[in-house]
């Protein structure tokens, strides 16, 4: 068999998404409106819970709309995220690519899903990494660079039964993830029965500003890349540790130095609401509560807060997560093109119904219960991680044999 390496813009059609202003968006079940994917799209799969459209004439080029067995790439996003990569099904509607995404699109000789897998594995989105240039929130993609990564090239008929292996230890691998997803999504079910949709507060609990829930408030450490790396004392919490979904991972932390005044001031304490201040404009605002065992100091683009007692965060935090808390969030929202911020002054004044105390904690004790099961959860995903990318590294080392 013979493997051909070659560029990476030897393989692909590279294609950059559209720009549009906030003003130019319509509804997707508008007349000829067109779904327009941004970078919290580009999950493992695409990601099409939330979705928003542009008129149609904002799409100049045919090219453009998404085909199935597309790749979205995040070309534009925190330095830990630029490279990550879905494949695009066969959509029910006209789709594009935002400007923060872009389209790699495989020529006839490469096999979609083939292409995917490699663009997806450990090594490959490391060098994908490699090719961002950093700003100081946001990193962006140097496309010649990345059209110089090599790709191993087999033939198509080995391509595709390389990805027929992979897909389907991708499936194995995925249905557990779904497992942690669909006990996320029976916590926010909880959330809504115990204290109603927010939207209409039909259980009339009282509505304050989030100023008088708050008993403190502090930013966290600045540090430069070059203060930080594997060998200095403390873990260090960044913007990235606080997902989109309300949840923190605490799996890919960083190291700093810090004096013990910093370390006073800036450790987190379980229980600890975390506010992600600066981002682009998708991701800022984002939230989550920190539990963690040991010393953890967290960065200056978060804003921890602790709160009033008789006000838990495991409760601020859901609320966040409802199309309510979304809606106060964006409104608040200010920035430039790339770099937006939620500033205090403005987030003190956002309006959140609140329970009686022991309503909230009896929600927090549904949490507690709830992080323990996804613990176990989580470490059997991570077993079936590193199973998978001993098995994509196989592959595209040519040690992935056909069976006789």
């Amino acid at each position: 068999m013979s493997v051909v390496e070659q560029s990476l813009g030897e393989v692909i059609h590279y294609l950059r998404g559209i720009t549009f202003k906030p003003e130019e968006k319509v509804e997707p079940d508008a007349d000829d409106a067109v779904v327009c994917m941004r970078t919290k799209n580009v999950q493992e799969g695409l990601d099409e819970s939330d979705l928003i459209a542009v008129p149609a004439s904002l799409v100049r080029r045919d090219e453009l709309y998404l085909r199935a067995g597309d790749i979205l790439l995040s070309s534009a996003n925190s330095w830990n995220l630029v490279g990550k990569v879905c494949r695009v099904p066969q959509l029910r509607y006209k789709a594009t690519a935002g400007g923060f995404i872009s389209v790699v699109r495989p020529r006839e000789n490469v096999d979609s899903r083939f292409l995917y897998h490699w663009l997806a594995s450990p090594d490959v989105q490391e060098r994908i990494r490699g090719c961002a240039r950093q700003t100081t929130n946001i990193s962006n993609l140097s496309v010649p660079q990345f059209e110089q990564l090599r790709i191993p090239v087999p033939p198509l008929a080995e391509q595709r039964r390389i990805a027929d292996i992979l897909d389907k230890a991708d499936a194995i691998r995925r249905k557990r993830t779904e497992a942690i997803a669909l006990t996320k999504e029976l916590l926010r079910s909880a959330f809504l029965e115990m204290f109603g949709d927010p939207v209409t507060n039909p259980k009339g609990w009282p509505v304050k500003p989030f100023a008088e829930l708050v008993s403190e408030t502090q930013l966290g450490l600045v540090r430069a890349a070059a203060e930080q790396g594997d060998d200095r004392a403390y873990s260090y919490v960044r913007m990235n540790a606080i997902r989109s979904d309300g949840h923190m991972d605490l799996s890919n932390l960083t190291r700093v130095d810090a004096s013990e005044d910093e370390v006073e001031s800036s450790r987190l304490m379980d229980g600890d609401f975390l506010f992600n201040t600066r981002n682009s404009r998708e991701l800022v605002g984002k939230a989550a509560v920190y539990h963690g065992d040991g010393t953890h100091l967290f960065n200056n683009n978060i804003l921890r807060v602790r709160f009033r007692s008789g006000v838990e965060s495991d409760f601020v935090s859901a609320y966040w997560q409802t199309s309510a808390g979304q809606q106060h969030l964006e409104a608040r929202k200010a920035g430039t093109t790339s770099v937006f911020a939620i500033y205090y002054k403005s987030l003190a004044t956002l309006p959140v119904p609140v329970p009686p105390a022991h309503a909230q904690a009896k929600y927090a004790d549904v949490c507690a219960a709830t992080r323990k099961h996804l613990r176990t959860d989580e470490a059997y995903v991570e077993e079936a991680d590193t199973l998978f990318n001993s098995l994509v590294a196989r592959a595209f080392s040519g040690a992935l044999e056909a069976s006789r």
